[in-house]
C-alpha cells in the first residue's frame, strides 16, 4: 500500500506547526515540521528557531538526498506510520518539486489565517527595501494588482502580500488538480476536535481524540522555541492579538477590500468577528 504525505501550505505565522503537531500526533502519522530546512544540511538545534529533536532519520538527510526525504523517513520510522505531515509551507521550490513523485499519495492542506493577524505581524518588520521588493513581487505575480501594489501604504501592502501568497497556493492546487482541502487557523483553534476529525477523514486515517493533546507525544519533527510555553500550559491557544493591537480603521479597511473579499468568496471562506471561517457549504462539499 502507498503511504501518504500531507503538505501544509500557508503563509508564515499561520499556525502550521500547531496544525502539523495535531495531525502528526495520530498513532499512524508523524509530524515533520519544516522539513525543507534540511536542504541546508544536517539539523543544528543551536542555530535555528525551528530545530529538530536530536537523533532520528533527519540527521542523515541533506542537500545530496533531499529529493528522497520522504522515502528515507518512511523507511526509517515505525512501519505502522502511514502518513507524514510536512509543515514546510512553501509551494515554490518545495511542494512543486514533488508533483511527479508517485511513490506516495500526496495531499495538500491550505491553512489560511486572517489577513489582519498577518498585517499585525509583518508591518513592524517593514523596511523601505522590503516594501520595494514586495511591490515588485506582487506586480510580477499578479499584474492586475499593479495599481494597488504601487500606491498602497505599508499596512495595506502587507495585506496584498497575504493575498498574493494565498492566491498562489489556491492556484497551485487548482492548476495541478491536486487533492486539496482548506482549514482556517480560527476554526482549527476554536473547533479543534471537529476540524482535526474532518481532516483525518480526508487523509484516510481514523481520528484519535488523544492526538489533540499533542504535548503528550514525542515528535522528531521541528519544534519552535517560541511555542514551548503553549505545550507547558497544555491548554488551547488562540492568538487574536490583532483585535487589540491593530487599529480598528485598518481592520475595517482590510475587511472591506474588494480584492480580498473576492478571493475569500472564491474559496468559500469569510470574515468572522475573530478571524476567518470556512463556510458550512464548503465544509459540506468536503
Amino acid at each position: 500500500m502507498k503511504k501518504t504525505v500531507v503538505f501544509i501550505l500557508s503563509t508564515p505565522y499561520a499556525g502550521s506547526h500547531f496544525c502539523s503537531l495535531l495531525l502528526g500526533s495520530n498513532s499512524k502519522a508523524m509530524h515533520l515540521g519544516e522539513i525543507k530546512i534540511l536542504r541546508k544540511g544536517p539539523p543544528n538545534p543551536n542555530q535555528r528557531e525551528c530545530f529538530f529533536k536530536v537523533g532520528g532519520p533527519m540527521e542523515t538527510i541533506g542537500p545530496h538526498n533531499i529529493d528522497q526525504v520522504f522515502d528515507i523517513i518512511f523507511s526509517a520510522v515505525d512501519p505502522k506510520t502511514e502518513v507524514l505531515i510536512d509543515a514546510s509551507k512553501s509551494v515554490l521550490g518545495w511542494a512543486d518539486q514533488f508533483l511527479d513523485n508517485d511513490r506516495f499519495h500526496r495531499k495538500y492542506l491550505h491553512l489560511i489565517r486572517d489577513p489582519r493577524a498577518l498585517v499585525r505581524r509583518w508591518t513592524p518588520k517593514s523596511t523601505f527595501n522590503k516594501r520595494l521588493s514586495l511591490r515588485w513581487r506582487i506586480i510580477r505575480t499578479f499584474p492586475e494588482l499593479t495599481p494597488v501594489a504601487l500606491t498602497a501604504g505599508t499596512s495595506m501592502l502587507y495585506a496584498y502580500n497575504w493575498l498574493m501568497q494565498n492566491r498562489r497556493i489556491t492556484e497551485f492546487i487548482r492548476h495541478n488538480q491536486l487533492d486539496g482541502r482548506i482549514v482556517t487557523y480560527r476554526d482549527l483553534a476554536l473547533d479543534t476536535a471537529g476540524q482535526v476529525s474532518r481532516l483525518m477523514q480526508w487523509i484516510g486515517v481514523p481520528y484519535e481524540p488523544a492526538q489533540l493533546e499533542y504535548w503528550n507525544f514525542e515528535h522528531l519533527g521541528t519544534q519552535k522555541r517560541d511555542y514551548e510555553w503553549v505545550k507547558e500550559k497544555k491548554t488551547k491557544h488562540f492568538d487574536a492579538r490583532w483585535k487589540t493591537e491593530l487599529p480598528v480603521a485598518l481592520q475595517d479597511q482590510i475587511v472591506r477590500n474588494r480584492h480580498i473579499t473576492a478571493y475569500l468568496d472564491q474559496i468559500g471562506v469569510s470574515f468572522a468577528e475573530d478571524g476567518l471561517t470556512l463556510s458550512h457549504e464548503k465544509i459540506a462539499q468536503r
